[in-house]
């Protein structure tokens, strides 16, 4: 039977909820129709009426998760009193930091691709959400490549819903159209329930096959930000994305005239999480960022009841975030550990072709030096064949461009560390470079079949010296090499934002 019958008859209660778990995953068969009922025989004279059974409460009917659920591929926040990131929300949280001041002044239009005139219109909370939605893409390596290869049920790209939790309601549409995504777009905003509102939202959708990844983005100035993407969890192991944990339900609702105690229990009912697990209450966002790091690093942070981080007790480690305000809706999500990260794969023999872009000289001289400061903070770095291959796939590609060609990771971050201050030549490898930002059609046209079919025999024959000039010409290089299975994401730092001023703006 179809899907459409297996919920028409768990309705109608011919089907317990194990029966319709096994039979949507494929672990079951489907129970004899019932036999068409026929009306009572009237009591024989010398026999009690039999007393009526009491009926049994509702249960709510909706279409299950899948039984792997969904994988949370990338996080993101800026919250008051914590550095901006989750590497700085984390540190605040167990106390080995100094209070930090969120996320106010890093955003960089120039990253987004938006005119000075369409940034200096937005809403300060506009702008924020912009920049750490921005910074999650690219830090999931969803930036480029992978995230053009995200289609949805009529075969478009970059079906990537975008579901936001905010006052604004145009919010949603403005991520979509900045970040050209191409799924649903909406906007919720239920009080303090609204970000775990948006994510159940977007676990629908996602349910549905509206979208092959969800964006979910909310919060503002005061309370602060946080973003993640989700994906079906099938999808993201399949893809080699760093899973940070993984949501196995989600439940909304408002108790009507019923009791708001009664609206929690029977929320929590609908996402059980395994016994012993976290519980966390709050404001949504921070409520379940703080419920994904704890995941992902195993240790419970101090909360009710506990007053300094601890370990995890044993078993699985579970989770439920909640957000229960009287006179509003209520919502709840459970969360699982995440899996165990795939296996990375042997580094190829060099030399190897790193290819690096950004949309201003200025960017791409930050970046560079980015990157290279963080290729030399490793004990054993990744090696540059990884670190070439993610720029390949999960970086946009843009104007001013740089290429070099090195054998390891000391090559790579001395020649990237030169070029950040301004002298490509002096490094161990030389760096060439271009501005590309008024310069005409590219040699060759991106998008054809025959450009990639081409592209792709220079990367199979290495041709480094030729994938180089076209690259610095305006070619689309890195679009030949997106052959074969997809590789484990490699989280690479972010692009460098610079400060959105009249003085670097003359500066371009």
């Amino acid at each position: 039977m179809d899907n459409r019958e297996i919920l028409t008859r768990f309705k109608s209660g011919a089907l317990d909820r194990q029966q319709v778990l096994a039979l949507l995953t494929g672990n079951g068969q489907a129970p004899a129709a019932p036999a068409p009922s026929q009306a009572p025989a009237a009591p024989a004279p010398s026999q009690a009426p039999t007393a009526p059974v009491p009926s049994q409460a509702p249960v709510p009917v909706e279409p299950p998760l899948p039984a792997e659920g969904f994988a949370v591929v990338a996080v993101d926040c800026a919250f008051p009193g914590a550095a901006a990131g989750t590497a700085g929300f984390w540190e605040a949280a167990l106390g080995a930091a100094p209070a930090g001041t969120g996320d106010t002044a890093s955003f960089d239009p120039a990253l987004l691709c938006i005119g000075h005139e369409q940034a200096d219109a937005l809403h300060p909370e506009e702008r924020l959400l912009l920049h750490r939605a921005h910074q999650a893409l690219e830090g999931a390596g969803y930036a480029g490549a992978r995230l053009d290869a995200l289609t949805g049920p009529d075969g478009e790209h970059r079906a990537v819903g975008v579901f936001t939790a905010t006052a604004r309601p145009h919010t949603a549409a403005l991520l979509s159209r900045v970040l050209d995504l191409r799924g649903p777009s909406r906007n919720t905003d239920t009080g303090g329930s609204s970000f775990l509102t948006a994510v159940h939202q977007a676990l629908g959708a996602l349910r549905t096959g509206e979208c092959a990844a969800a964006l979910v983005a909310g919060g503002d100035e005061r309370e602060g930000v946080a973003v993640l993407l989700l994906k079906p969890s099938a999808a993201a192991r399949a893809a080699g994305d760093r899973v940070h944990a993984v949501l196995t339900g989600s439940a909304a609702g408002h108790p009507g005239r019923g009791t708001s105690a009664a609206l929690r229990e029977r929320l929590r009912q609908r996402v059980p999480a395994t016994v012993p697990g976290l519980d966390e209450e709050g404001t949504g966002a921070v409520a379940l960022v703080r419920a994904v790091l704890q995941l992902r690093h195993g240790v419970l942070l101090p909360g009710p009841g506990r007053e300094r981080p601890g370990s995890w007790p044993g078993g699985p480690r579970t989770a439920l975030a909640g957000v229960y305000e009287d006179d509003a809706p209520y919502a709840a999500v459970a969360l699982r550990e995440p899996p165990p990260a795939p296996p990375e794969p042997a580094e190829e023999d060099g030399p190897h072709l790193v290819l690096l872009s950004a949309p201003t000289p200025r960017h791409l001289a930050a970046t560079a030096g980015r990157l290279a400061d963080w290729l030399t903070s490793f004990e054993q770095a990744p090696g540059p064949g990884a670190v070439a291959r993610e720029l390949r796939t999960g970086r946009a590609v843009h104007a001013c461009r740089l290429a070099v060609v090195v054998h390891d990771t000391a090559e790579l971050a001395g020649a990237l560390a030169a070029f950040a201050r301004g002298d490509a030549a002096s490094g161990p490898r030389p760096v060439r470079h271009a501005d590309l930002r008024e310069a005409g059609e590219p040699l060759l046209a991106d998008g054809l079949p025959e450009t990639r079919d081409y592209l792709a025999a220079l990367w199979r024959g290495r041709r480094f010296e030729q994938l180089t000039r076209l690259w610095l010409a305006g070619a689309d290089a890195p679009a030949g090499d997106r052959c074969g299975p997809p590789a484990p994401v490699l989280e690479l730092p972010t692009s460098a934002p610079l400060p959105d001023t009249r003085e670097a703006r003359r500066a371009g």
